[in-house]
């Protein structure tokens, strides 16, 4: 039996949404992105999404407003915790602006991280924890927000491959204080291209939309 890496699933409905863009001339930030940023935050139940142009870039601009936080921003050398299971638009915008990561093993059952393991590798040093629910399988979310808590830790979770997963009753993708999503061709909702960042903090909100869009908040 063969499986297609990705197969297309538009239908007729889609097409015609297409073209009323194309048709409308206002290619990027219309009242289309704006009902779905909307639309995609109320689902999961946050308050604020800020669309990107990819799964990577959300990661990206959510990485780059972390530094420009008021409070306990990241700066270049900070230590940041990564699974050692991920794709390598996790691992790239950490490394673009300095920071320093710690990767740490995996379960071999949940392919997610080991807790155990996870616990031992934070130090005084530890100012972010990066999770990757694998493949739709959820991270131990309870273990490590308790974690992020005692510490005072960050908390960044890249959902990119895990939409409409939950545990413990609340959806992957919400439990950081920003969280990330990919709707590119092969995942769950298609836009082509695309991604977003969701997120309930104000001010988080505010940089996002800074960092996406060369320092315009509108």
């Amino acid at each position: 039996m063969r499986y297609e890496l990705a197969s297309s699933t538009w239908d007729n409905a889609e097409r015609e949404a297409i073209a009323r863009v194309v048709e409308s001339d206002m290619f990027t930030m219309g009242k289309n992105v704006a009902a779905f940023e909307e639309a995609f935050a109320a689902y999961f139940g946050k308050k604020y999404a800020v669309m990107a142009n990819s799964g990577s870039s959300a990661n990206l601009i959510a990485v780059a407003s972390l530094f420009f936080k008021k409070e306990n921003p990241l700066k270049a050398g900070d230590e940041v915790i990564v699974p050692c299971i991920s794709w390598a638009t996790t691992f790239h915008p950490l490394q673009q602006y300095g920071l320093k990561l710690k990767f740490v093993d995996v379960n071999l059952e949940t392919l997610n991280y080991d807790i155990d393991k996870l616990k031992d590798a934070v130090t005084s040093n530890t100012k972010m924890i990066v999770t990757v629910s694998i493949l739709g399988n959820p991270c131990d979310f309870d273990e490590i927000e308790k974690l992020c808590n005692e510490k005072g830790i960050i908390l960044f979770d890249d959902n990119c491959e895990s939409m409409g997963a939950k545990v413990g009753g609340k959806y992957t993708g919400t439990r950081g204080l920003v969280n990330t999503f990919s709707t590119f061709f092969s995942h769950h909702i298609s836009t082509m291209e695309g991604g977003l960042v969701l997120t309930d903090d104000k001010e988080m909100y505010n940089l996002l939309k800074a960092m996406r869009n060369h320092g315009w908040t509108r």
